[in-house]
């Protein structure tokens, strides 16, 4: 590990794993306790440099963390800066002389600008890591992970249901997730390392994802004594409306192309092929198992109308002729018919 690391981006529990992680490496190769030093953007560079620059007789270590570094810009658009500053020129020099037994962590929350020419050159002397948002695309490794270090694991069932329910958040927070996952770990405690299905349902309770996970599990059973109490607090409000009619229209144009294969006899290895195409890279097996579980309370003539009602009313908010709340007598039509 270099004695440099810039650790940037917008994920808040693996951007602190990194910094911890920079500092504990250092502490074993120093072998002594030694303090962390912190620099602010208001921090004047000269100030920076004479740190960097203070050696003690007796050899001591130091590490410093520099938070938004006036030099690391975040990215806001447009043509990045190709030359640099002579303070900027004076700093990398300094950096590229720094003493063996000190360690320097840059630590900025956002994207920054990695095509500026500062980032360029300190790339060429620190380690960089940019630590994006997860995804349903890439968090479930995090959690298997997480749940493994805890002594846990989650069944095959309890996989798909908790990766279909990623599916509804537009951003997931580690941080949130795992403080979950804690919680659940201590009510099951150590009787029972593997976690089913059931053991997650009260999991994120109350969130908006959550519910709008519930409501489409409900809504495509058709059963509407359970779906229908979910109605007001996904699509009353206009912003709501927008966000979670658009997971709806996703999840019933994937359910109707299901249905159009296995009407055609496409045998299941060429099924999982073609949807996987239409999935953006998502995990296609968590999909096909829920719509395997559904695909019989729909005809593909229902899928046909519904999509184009929703699609309708949708056009006719945009021209004042409607409301969000007319999405619930449209629900309403789908489920009286309770099979």
């Amino acid at each position: 590990m270099k004695q440099i690391k810039v650790v940037s981006g917008t994920e808040d529990y693996l951007m602190s794993r990194d910094y911890h992680n920079f500092f504990d490496y250092w502490k074993r190769q120093f072998a002594e306790d030694v303090e962390i030093v912190r620099f602010t953007k208001e921090t004047p560079v000269p100030v920076v440099v004479e740190a960097l620059e203070d050696t003690s007789l007796f050899g001591s270590a130091n590490l410093y963390v520099w938070t938004d570094c006036p030099f690391l810009p975040l990215k806001k658009g447009g043509r990045s800066r190709s030359k640099l500053s002579k303070e900027e020129t004076w700093f990398l020099e300094k950096l590229a002389q720094m003493p063996e037994r000190q360690a320097l962590l840059f630590f900025t929350k956002g994207n920054l600008d990695t095509g500026c020419v500062f980032y360029k050159k300190l790339a060429g002397l620190a380690d960089t890591v940019k630590r994006a948002e997860v995804s349903d695309k890439d968090i479930m490794p995090y959690v298997t992970e997480y749940l493994r270090q805890k002594g846990q694991t989650l069944s095959p069932a309890a996989e798909r249901f908790l990766h279909g329910l990623f599916q509804t958040w537009e951003s997931i927070p580690l941080l949130y997730v795992f403080s979950e996952l804690d919680k659940l770990c201590i009510n099951l405690g150590d009787h029972k390392p593997k976690i089913e299905t059931k053991d997650l349902k009260g999991l994120f309770s109350g969130t908006m994802e959550k519910n709008l996970f519930t409501f489409m599990d409900f809504f495509l059973r058709r059963d509407g004594a359970r779906a229908i109490p979910f109605l007001n607090g996904l699509f009353s409000r206009q912003d709501l409306f927008l966000k979670n009619t658009g997971y709806m229209m996703s999840q019933l144009r994937s359910l109707r192309a299901y249905k159009e294969l296995l009407r055609n006899h496409v045998g299941p290895a060429q099924c999982a092929s073609i949807m996987a195409g239409t999935q953006k890279g998502r995990n296609v097996k968590y999909l096909l198992y829920r719509l395997q579980k559904v695909e019989t309370y729909w005809k593909i003539e229902e899928l046909d109308r519904l999509i184009c009602q929703i699609f309708t009313l949708q056009l006719n908010i945009r021209r004042g002729m409607a409301s969000a709340a007319d999405m619930g007598p449209l629900i309403c039509l789908y489920v009286s018919d309770q099979r």
